[in-house]
């Protein structure tokens, strides 16, 4: 049975009926339809509506010049004076960053994640190495979102050429193993190296090739506006021809060729990115003012310090494998957590686009690089500080309790002091992945030594270098690959001279981001207060004097015979200093805030004042 009577309608199928009052308002919501290819160009609907990454240029034909007299083409980020030229193109400005770009910037995570994880900075040779790496991937990302945030749309060009720049970035995850500078011609290693670099070199190409392609057809679509030529062609010159060079250079790694190479690669990525930064300033319609660039590299510096969260967490558990967790280590943790948030207030907090002049802009976004780099290394940093803090808690009592072996114990009885105090230290963790060591031949060095202090004093000294060896393993705590193995006092003072490069690189770093966040404040505001100014100096003093600490493990700039530098680098408040430091700057950049609104105030008052007066 129906219980709804079926119900006769007049009205053809294709007739909506439209309340009077609502005709201005009404609109039907049609599939969206992925055009083959669509213009960059802004039609009068993007200018009345807004442009969004999904609006498409229905009708290319209309007369945009038409819409260079008729409207700003950014809406409220400019205003009169910087309406385009009747030459130049009006292009599509979207209010946010699109999913397919998001998406991208998670490839670049991925690839981020994964060599950080399989290369460790354990000296100066790999400090390099992945400062080198991260320059390659970073440019390559830029270069990619210059063009995204200007020309790219959503269609099934743009879709392929987002698919083949995401198989560049998988490119890049499959020859990061092999990435290694520091390599000896001739050597296996430099065999290894020289197959890497040159597939990284066709990679390169590869990118940059696609990146000419989808500027062309971005050209095609506004070749008639005579000031876009030179700029666009311009464009894709530089970039054609950074190609062409690393097509070269992959042909000059060879079996004998020298590390020297790669010092074209980091000058080509640097002057192509400054070239375009360049000819994009000089141009209003290549302009990054009114885009998403700002957002772009914002979100880029979250899912960097993303990257860090994930580093802070693994060392987090590697403090936690003995199931311990004293006093110090939890302050560390907390140090590390309150400095990746302050990080994020000190980067975030001072934004405002609007006060960005253009030139401005362009030199703030390219610092994001050593910005960018300075975070890594920071939060680098505090992963293995945090690690080393919890290496100190097991470290100290071990070498206590070996320096006071019990003089009446006869040589039996000592080898079982020893050997039990390790074991100590062994039953604290649960399962470990690294086996007990072998440290039989030291205990029958000591067993043989017939009285001979100096044998049992080598003894004891390489029985608690293995100890602390193979508690460093447990950790995940290599020497540098430069150390001489089966030696086990010379692993060790590895282990101390890899967290001497860290502490140098931390504080180095950490001082740095504060002069970098200085200068980004600088640049990322026109027509400054004298609070803003005093902000800039409380940035630049105290990261300045952060930078200074790194000076400590230099014995030849420091106290020559180390002291400080022990008792500092031996005690609890490496990771304080930072928060202390990162702290005192927030602090104060609030109060200098609150000055600067009562300033404005007071001005306002009396202006109001003087004014009520002569009326």
């Amino acid at each position: 049975m129906n219980f709804f009577p079926k119900i006769q309608s007049k009205i053809a199928i294709h007739q909506v009926i439209v309340p009077e009052e609502d005709h201005h308002t009404f609109s039907i919501s049609h599939p969206k339809h992925l055009l083959l290819i669509d213009t960059p160009l802004a039609t009068e609907r993007d200018l009345h509506h807004g442009s969004h990454s999904d609006v498409s240029s229905k009708h290319p034909q209309n007369t945009v010049h038409e819409v260079h007299s008729n409207h700003s083409p950014y809406g409220s980020h400019h205003d009169q004076s910087e309406i385009l030229d009747p030459d130049e193109p009006v292009l599509k400005r979207p209010h946010e960053a699109s999913t397919i770009q998001l998406f991208f910037d998670l490839f670049f995570v991925a690839n981020l994640t994964t060599f950080t994880t399989n290369h460790e900075i354990d000296d100066w040779d790999t400090l390099k190495s992945y400062l080198g790496y991260f320059g390659i991937i970073w440019f390559t990302w830029f270069q990619n979102t210059l063009f995204d945030v200007r020309f790219s749309n959503d269609s099934a060009f743009e879709r392929a050429c987002k698919a083949l720049q995401f198989g560049i970035m998988t490119g890049f995850a499959v020859t990061g193993s092999g990435y290694q500078t520091g390599w000896a011609p001739g050597t296996e290693d430099a065999k290894n190296s020289i197959a890497t670099f040159k597939a990284l070199s066709l990679i390169l190409m590869c990118s940059r090739l696609i990146l000419t392609f989808q500027y062309s057809v971005a050209f095609w679509f506004i070749r008639s506006y005579k000031n876009a030529v030179i700029p666009m062609a311009t464009h894709m010159a530089v970039l054609f021809t950074s190609a062409m060079i690393f097509l070269g250079l992959s042909f000059a790694f060879t079996a004998g060729a020298s590390e020297h190479i790669l010092i074209a690669w980091y000058c080509i990525i640097a002057l192509e990115a400054l070239v375009i930064m360049l000819v994009s300033g000089n141009v209003k319609f290549l302009s990054f003012k009114p885009t998403v660039l700002v957002e772009r590299l914002g979100l880029l510096t979250l899912i960097i310090l993303g990257e860090g969260i994930i580093g802070m967490c693994t060392s987090i558990n590697k403090v936690g494998s003995d199931k311990v967790y004293s006093p110090d280590v939890i302050g560390n943790i907390i140090c590390s957590v309150g400095i990746m948030y302050f990080i994020w207030m000190l980067y975030f907090d001072p934004i405002q686009p609007e006060r960005m002049g253009t030139l401005r802009e362009h030199m703030w976004a390219i610092l994001h690089f050593p910005f960018h780099v300075s975070i890594l290394l920071v939060v680098e940093g505090l992963s293995r500080l945090s690690v080393w803090r919890k290496l100190l808690n097991i470290m100290l009592p071990l070498q206590e309790s070996f320096s006071n072996i019990p003089a009446d114990l006869d040589v039996g009885a000592q080898i079982n002091y020893l050997n039990d105090t390790l074991y100590d230290v062994y039953d604290k963790f649960l399962d470990p992945e690294v086996p007990y060591p072998d440290l039989n031949q030291y205990f029958d060095q000591i067993r043989n030594s017939n009285g001979n202090t100096t044998a049992v004093s080598t003894g004891v000294d390489n029985i608690y270098s293995g100890g602390i060896a193979w508690v460093s393993s447990v950790f995940k705590i290599e020497p540098p690959k430069s150390t001489p193995l089966g030696n086990e006092v010379l692993v060790v003072n590895g282990i101390f001279q890899l967290f001497n490069t860290v502490f140098i690189y931390f504080f180095t770093f950490a001082g740095l981001m504060l002069i970098l966040l200085a200068v980004l404040f600088l640049l990322g505001k026109r027509h400054k207060l004298r609070g803003e100014l005093l902000t800039v100096f409380v940035r630049l003093f105290f990261g300045t004097g952060l930078s200074l600490i790194a000076i400590m493990a230099v014995p030849s700039l420091a106290d020559k015979d180390g002291s400080a530098f022990d008792a500092y680098i031996f005690s609890s408040w490496m990771l304080p200093t930072v928060l202390l430091v990162y702290l005192t700057v927030i602090v104060l950049d609030n109060l200098l805030i609150r000055y600067i609104h009562w300033i404005v105030g007071w001005r306002k008052r009396h202006a109001d004042h003087d004014v009520a007066r002569k009326a």
